[in-house]
């Protein structure tokens, strides 16, 4: 096993009975929901329902009537509007949903995303200059600006107003705009805590169209670029959040805009049903990939064109970027493990914390992640140019990343993020102190032995009990992400049919047969495992997802295996 198994408690037999009794799902369904915490028929519902009456109220969020006000006096006078946006995807769907909407409501609007090499993270004092060249007076910041203060004190000396958009933490001190519409902030009573970006740039849209006496559902036309933003950020996929993703889901399955048809069309998933998958490994890199190697405004453009064959080309150009981006993740992920495990230290490591001259910072983030997934631990990867070290940190659950940071803040110049996923700037000579106070910190958190990487169970089945109507509740679950992950499942004693064959480069594929069922499975990246038994393996227990493979019009079950143990 690669994995610590985590199995499922037992649930409340009545509960579970009454949740089959009044909605017929089967038993273990009903389980996995009551284990997710949806246990009454109340939050079934919920749960079930993408209602747009279990959307919230706009005007929950904190500033939203002042936003409103002052956005409409920009349209009303012909006012110059910046959208000052991040350079990911959240970032960029965000602004092209404010871009484009704002721009056909009439206004003199415009859009800015720092470049990462030369602007760095978030707003910056250079991108208020430019902002003032333009002769702007109010700049709208989305999925940034949270910790902008002395930017926001700066852009208002020069009489501009500022309202910020973002869904990050805050810090203690919150900057001065006209106004600052985030669900964090302290004395928020919005509630729902866990939006995207673009889920804030929405609500504002939405809040803007009711304001201004419009159909505020008009808005609806832009959940597929809610969609892709949110899947990308991997927040919570619960709540209003859920709601979103799958309306905006249906749009990019029946009628996505020229750009997002164009990316799918690039992307091999034409006449395919476009999941939260698809986006987090097919589109949303795509997106990712101009903003780590050249300029995110080009994905805004693919995003706002009403022209598929313009939004082809720019499809390809964002498909050769991604590959770049590709080769130089790769190769910094072989020098990150190189400098790592020449450090005879570092199985006791808590904290992965590295630093190099001049690796790419468009992708320090990746490899960071990369590294997590490896060595189950937070990582820190740090890039050193002209003096300055630039990083990005990936957490796991149950250590939160922003929270260390804030902790040894003074050996930073700057720092911002949420739990799961963080950015800073460092002065070189402060990268050792921080791994150090990082470690030390951690080691009243975490314990060497939590390092071990473990699997969460949903529940026990035997293939006898997949049939349509199961598959059917499984599916009906969707949409998945985190929060409310594909279901998970563990089996016992399965029978290897016939031979194992290795596919690709690592892969696995095999039948598996139990109570004379007999599934296909895969097994990703078991190669090495399995040749240490020379394949001669006749009985598992496996730990692994249930996918409907869809090949040449034909629709086929599939074991995906997560783990496995040999039993024999």
């Amino acid at each position: 096993m690669h994995y610590k198994w985590i199995l499922p408690d037992a649930v409340d037999e009545q509960k579970r009975n009454e949740l089959c009794r009044v909605k017929s799902f089967h038993p273990t369904i009903s389980e996995i929901l009551i284990r997710r915490h949806i246990h009454s028929l109340t939050d079934v519902n919920r749960f079930f329902s993408f209602d747009l009456a279990y959307l919230h109220d706009p005007y929950l969020l904190p500033d939203m009537g002042k936003a409103v006000d002052r956005l409409y006096k920009a349209l009303r006078d012909g006012e110059n509007i910046l959208i000052y946006g991040d350079y990911d995807a959240d970032g960029v769907t965000s602004v092209s949903i404010l871009y484009d909407a704002l721009f056909k409501l009439g206004g003199k609007v415009s859009f800015y995303i720092p470049n990462r090499f030369d602007d760095g993270y978030g707003v910056s004092v250079s991108g208020i200059k430019k902002a003032r060249q333009r002769d702007i007076s109010l700049i709208i910041t989305v999925d940034c600006g949270i910790t902008a203060i002395e930017e926001v004190a700066y852009a208002r000396s020069l009489d501009m107003d500022v309202i910020i958009c973002d869904h990050h933490e805050p810090a203690k001190t919150i900057p001065s705009a006209t106004a600052v519409i985030d669900a964090k902030l302290p004395a928020s009573s919005y509630p729902f805590r866990e939006l995207a970006g673009c889920g804030v740039a929405f609500k504002l849209l939405q809040a803007l169209y009711r304001g201004i006496g419009r159909n505020e559902w008009d808005v609806l036309n832009y959940l597929d670029l809610v969609a892709i933003g949110t899947s990308a950020d991997l927040v919570p996929i619960i709540d209003e959040n859920r709601i979103l993703v799958k309306l905006g889901l249906d749009i990019l399955n029946k009628n996505p805009r020229p750009g997002l048809s164009s990316l799918i069309e690039t992307c091999g998933l034409r006449n395919k049903t476009i999941s939260v998958s698809n986006i987090v490994f097919a589109l949303a890199p795509r997106l990712n990939a101009v903003g780590r190697i050249s300029k995110a405004k080009k994905a805004v453009h693919l995003l706002t064109t009403d022209s598929f064959q313009q939004g082809i080309f720019i499809s390809k150009i964002l498909d050769a970027e991604n590959k770049t981006r590709k080769d130089i993740d790769e190769q910094t992920f072989r020098e990150a493990v190189e400098l790592l495990e020449s450090d005879e230290n570092f199985e006791k490591q808590l904290i992965i914390v590295l630093a190099r001259e001049n690796w790419h910072t468009g992708v320090v983030g990746i490899v960071s992640s990369r590294l997590m997934e490896k060595y189950h631990r937070p990582a820190l990867l740090i890039s050193i140019q002209d003096g300055v070290g630039k990083g990005s940190a990936r957490s796991l659950m149950g250590y939160d990343i922003y929270q260390a940071l804030n902790e040894q803040q003074h050996l930073l110049v700057t720092f911002g993020g949420h739990r799961f996923a963080a950015g800073l700037t460092i002065l070189p000579e402060n990268v050792k102190k921080l791994a150090l106070a990082l470690n030390q910190s951690a080691m009243k958190k975490l314990d060497i032995r939590d390092m071990v990487p473990s699997l969460e169970v949903d529940a026990r089945i035997d293939l006898d009990q997949v049939d349509a109507n199961f598959l059917h509740d499984i599916g009906s679950l969707a949409p998945y992400g985190p929060g409310n992950l594909r279901p998970v499942f563990v089996s016992y004693g399965l029978d290897v049919v016939g031979e194992i064959k290795i596919i690709g480069k690592n892969h696995v594929k095999m039948k598996l047969r139990q109570n004379g069922i007999v599934i296909d499975a895969i097994a990703y990246n078991f190669r090495d495992i399995l040749e240490a038994f020379k394949l001669k393996i006749r009985v598992l227990d496996c730990v692994y997802v249930l996918e409907e493979i869809k090949w040449s019009g034909q629709t086929t079950l599939q074991m995906r295996i997560k783990d496995l143990e040999v039993i024999q």
